[in-house]
């Protein structure tokens, strides 16, 4: 494939906490497909990082420090993004933060600062792109929410869940607004992924149990989202708007671990 046969050669993609996890993958496959990536983090190192990966892969990147949940260094990501690469075509709500306390011990700061980047920092991200995107008559927002959506986080506090929950709701009111300017708004809600703060928040038994409810038997990698989010951002995804996408597994499927489903079953 030559970098003209690319499905999104000639775009340029703003990805928010792409300095690790899932946002890495994310990163990495829109590269791979040939969009210009803006590699935003708070973690300086972490965004360099990513950046020099896809650099050193043949790709075009830079790094942006960024706190989401700040407007003024949101603006200044999106300002920096345009003058270097030529504008913003896509934008990746990835960026997200958890705590684990229970609702009678989490502090009110705590609350606050999660629902700031989990979901005032997508607001403030998509408000900044947006003038840009429809002065070209097209575009791509991506938030990246989480199967706690739907249900509830088995391992982030309630903070978390609410914000991702509130996440889907942002998402299918921009995409019903911004559709006639040719900009899709979808989400992602990753399953089990193993991704560094997965693994802070979340003991070895906690681990077994989660992935014994993915009928797939394996975690989700940030490679998988990543593709999604490709599709999502390409021709073949023109006539979805406000979608949510489970990239789980199957885990959202049953409520209960998929061997002890089987063992209830006579196979014939």
């Amino acid at each position: 494939m030559t970098p003209s046969d690319r499905e999104l050669a000639g775009r340029v993609a703003v990805v928010t906490g792409a300095g690790a996890g899932i946002g890495v993958g994310i990163a990495l496959a829109l590269a791979d497909a040939g969009a210009a990536v803006a590699v935003a983090d708070i973690d300086e190192a972490g965004a360099a990082s990513t950046a020099s990966r896809i650099v050193d892969a043949g790709g075009q990147a830079m790094a942006v420090r960024a706190d989401v949940g700040d407007s003024a260094q949101v603006e200044a990501m999106v300002r920096t993004t345009v003058e270097a690469l030529g504008g913003v075509d896509i934008l990746v709500n990835n960026a997200g933060i958890a705590t684990t306390e229970l609702v009678e011990d989490l502090a009110e700061a705590q609350w606050r600062r999660v629902l700031d980047v989990n979901l005032t920092g997508p607001f403030l991200c998509a408000r900044a792109v947006l003038p840009h995107m429809r002065a070209k008559g097209w575009g791509r927002i991506v938030n990246v929410a989480s199967v706690a959506a739907k249900r509830i986080s088995f391992t982030a506090a309630a903070s978390y869940t609410a914000s991702k929950a509130g996440l889907l709701g942002f998402t299918r009111h921009l995409a019903y607004e911004v559709a006639p300017y040719g900009i899709n708004v979808n989400a992602i809600c990753p399953g089990p992924t193993l991704t560094p703060m997965y693994e802070r928040n979340a003991d070895e038994q906690t681990r077994r149990e989660r992935i014994a409810m993915v009928p797939k038997g394996r975690w989700i990698t940030p490679a998988d989202h990543g593709r999604v989010v490709v599709f999502l951002c390409s021709a073949g995804a023109d006539a979805l708007c406000g979608l949510a996408v489970d990239v789980d597994g199957g885990s959202l499927l049953g409520w209960m671990p998929w061997a002890h489903y089987m063992t209830k079953r006579k196979r014939k």
